[in-house]
């Protein structure tokens, strides 16, 4: 018992100097300062925050040992790892930076450069639907697009390919305004939107245009343990009259999301599970045809 009280109070003393290093130190009152106030002040930004990542970094070690030797609660220690994530996320600074192609250079290899990992992508360069196009007749379930998506020859594919997906590689931020800008010609399947983490998407921000259906959009977190509903819209949408349509999802600092459909508000939700910056943006097509005309990721606080 004892341990345990030693090992959370000097657990929960780090948490709290973890906070109190965003706190200039050594302030004083205005009428105990009897030297003329100096032009410039001292630079501290760097010094305070590699103290802080040391701090996190000792917080760490101190918590996995307290877990190795059981010397405090379970629970008192979930608290401490979720908070040290919560810090870890601030005191990182995002490498994202703002993304877009509209494909008015009349390829998608370069510049940025798509990568085709299932079913044919092509680009139509004539007529209203220019852009990026995939045409599927058959349709598959979204759940197979799990695992291993970005590296088909490393997961088990069907015997016929039912699904074209294609990616892009880009350090893009964890707030952000991801939008898409598509024509849909079929009154079936569905096309997805994401913005992915890791090498082969195991972690996703997803949105799903699922056309004849009852539930139009569909927002979902992907993670290795599977896809979670972070919010749907009752209620079918009808896109299919040959004009371009905008698909956007929001997310802020705090984790708040939302998905418009041309500028109206179709789902709100909130999640905070997939910290940190994003690797890419992920297309698919499940069923039907459709033709991307500009993908744009914008930073956001």
């Amino acid at each position: 018992m004892k341990n345990s009280r030693c090992g959370a109070a000097q657990a929960l003393a780090l948490a709290l100097a973890a906070s109190a290093l965003a706190v200039p130190l050594g302030t004083l009152p205005a009428w105990a300062d009897t030297t003329p106030a100096p032009t410039y002040q001292p630079w501290t930004g760097s010094q305070q925050g590699q103290a802080a990542q040391q701090l996190l970094k000792d917080l760490k070690a101190m918590v996995a040992q307290a877990e190795k030797d059981q010397a405090a609660s379970p629970d008192f220690l979930a608290d401490l790892k979720k908070l040290i994530a919560q810090y870890e996320a601030a005191a990182t600074p995002s490498l994202g930076k703002p993304f877009f192609d509209d494909f008015a250079d009349g390829e998608f290899l370069a510049s940025p450069a798509w990568k085709v990992s299932a079913g044919t992508w092509s680009l139509d360069k004539s007529g209203s639907n220019f852009g990026l196009v995939s045409k599927i007749r058959q349709q598959q379930s979204l759940e197979t697009l799990l695992g291993g998506i970005l590296n088909p020859q490393g997961a088990a594919q069907p015997a016929k390919q039912e699904y074209a997906a294609i990616y892009t590689k880009a350090k893009l931020p964890g707030a952000f305004t991801f939008a898409t800008v598509f024509t849909s010609k079929d009154r079936y399947g569905g096309f997805t939107a994401s913005l992915y983490q890791g090498a082969s998407a195991q972690n996703q921000y997803r949105v799903t245009y699922q056309p004849g259906n009852q539930t139009g959009l569909v927002l979902q977190r992907i993670s290795p343990q599977g896809a979670v509903a972070l919010g749907a819209l009752a209620g079918g949408i009808k896109l299919e009259d040959g004009k371009p349509h905008e698909l956007t999802l929001t997310r802020d600092g705090a984790g708040k999301m939302q998905v418009l459909i041309d500028g109206k508000l179709a789902i709100t939700a909130s999640d905070t599970t997939l910290k940190g910056d994003f690797d890419g943006v992920l297309l698919t097509n499940v069923g039907g045809s459709y033709w991307v005309r500009s993908v744009s990721v914008q930073p956001r606080n």
